[in-house]
């Protein structure tokens, strides 16, 4: 049963990304991921709007197992570990044609005036990445400059990747992201103190 929940969430995850969720019927996931019909799917989920609640949930799972578990590392320096994260989010989204390393842009412009229940959880998962990003700067503070404000820092860079990858997706123009990563990463460094 978790096997089969998990395929209809990838599919409902993959459908409303592509089309959006307004776009994206019952009728297609049930017919993407295979299922007998709609009592089948009622079986897991009991409506579009907890199938697109969990969607948003799931994908959150897969971005914290892919992305965020960077910022996490212990092992490497928190300055390269950002570095590596803003490559490996800029790395899926081209990897994966614009449609990769954030759902959640794309669910947001979408659907947060619309749906509150949506605009709640996608500011719960836009407040997780927020926390990641603000204990990475807090490990940093001794390499910040004074008047750096790591709450505002981690807010930038979630908008400044938010918005590459929104950039992205609109022109299809790589270097146009690529070029977004490289600023970003030396706008984190020039809050850094002197020879940090």
């Amino acid at each position: 049963m978790a096997t089969r929940r998990a395929r209809i969430l990838d599919v409902a995850a993959r459908l409303i990304q592509q089309r959006g969720y307004e776009k994206t019927s019952i009728e297609d996931v049930i017919h993407e991921s295979g299922l007998s019909g709609k009592s089948h799917f009622y079986h897991y989920f009991k409506s579009k709007e907890a199938l697109g609640y969990e969607v948003v949930e799931h994908q959150y799972e897969r971005f914290a197992e892919r992305g965020l578990a960077l910022l996490r590392e212990p092992m490497i320096d928190p300055l390269e570990r950002l570095g590596l994260f803003i490559d490996t989010l800029v790395a899926l989204q081209l990897r994966e044609g614009g449609a990769g390393a954030s759902a959640f842009g794309g669910l947001a412009g979408e659907l947060v005036d619309a749906h509150e229940g949506f605009r709640l959880r996608l500011r719960t998962v836009f407040d997780r990445w927020e926390r990641q990003l603000e204990a990475l700067f807090t490990e940093l503070r001794p390499r910040l400059r004074e008047d750096a404000d790591i709450v505002r820092l981690s807010r930038f860079v979630i908008a400044a990747l938010e918005g590459g990858m929104l950039t992205e997706r609109v022109t299809r123009d790589a270097e146009a992201l690529k070029g977004i990563g490289e600023d970003l990463r030396q706008f984190v460094a020039s809050h850094l103190r002197d020879g940090s």
